[in-house]
């Protein structure tokens, strides 16, 4: 036999003894080796195919117990199940703006769940069902504190708002267009903004932050500036 014909039949050898049974199918390298951190088959089941290819060079494997892992070399393998599955999988998956996981779901600092993605995160929580932040929001949300800060969990994904995007929160919302960036509306002026019809009323988006102001609070609007001043 031939080096080179030698070389690929110890390749293939390697890689199916590196595999092991489960069920029905086989289970091996990275992805096992998540399966076996994670859990094992108490917590996937069984597969429910063989591994397979994914989207820009990656490898998955489904679960019986409505888990996937995921497998590219600049992410590794890592489980992607329940709520956030389903979510993700409504975003397209590896084909949206997620891309792949780049670390396993994991606990929130405020009673929740959260996973990491190339594009973004997704969150869960009870009462605020699932949802993703991503970009610019994502980016603006981490320098608040994440869920831990007054915002909270977010209660729905980025949507259209006026010329820009908007994302509710648990305790305010992001706005953010090119012209005017990523900005937080929260508490006493957001409840004022939103008495004058929101980013669709006088004051239209915000061009900036709550700053302190006069022994309280001011926010600049595109059309002007909402003052909150504490009860005396």
């Amino acid at each position: 036999m031939a080096a080179g014909s030698a070389a690929v039949a110890l390749a293939a050898a390697i890689g199916v003894a590196e595999a092991r049974p489960i069920g029905p199918f086989e289970v091996g390298g990275a992805i096992e080796a998540e399966y076996d951190r994670a859990g094992g088959e108490a917590f996937f089941g069984e597969p429910l195919g063989p591994e397979t290819d994914a989207a820009g060079g990656g490898k998955k494997q489904d679960f019986a117990n409505n888990v996937s892992i995921y497998w590219t070399p600049a992410t590794d393998a890592h489980y992607v199940g329940g709520a956030i599955r389903d979510k993700w999988n409504n975003l397209a998956s590896v084909n949206g703006i997620l891309k792949y996981p780049t670390a396993d779901e994991g606990a929130t600092g405020k009673p929740g769940r959260y996973q990491p993605f190339q594009g973004g995160i997704i969150y869960w929580s009870i009462g605020t069902a699932t949802h993703s932040v991503t970009g610019n929001m994502l980016a603006k949300y981490g320098t608040v504190g994440w869920e831990n800060s007054p915002l909270g969990f977010p209660l729905t994904d980025e949507t259209a708002a006026g010329k820009g995007r908007g994302q509710l929160f648990e305790g305010g919302a992001m706005y953010s267009t090119q012209g005017t960036g990523t900005h937080i509306v929260w508490g006493a002026i957001r409840d004022d903004w939103v008495r004058n019809g929101a980013e669709n009323g006088r004051y239209g988006l915000p061009k900036g932050d709550e700053y302190d102001y006069e022994g309280g609070k001011a926010q600049d609007f595109q059309g002007g500036r909402i003052v909150w001043q504490p009860s005396s």
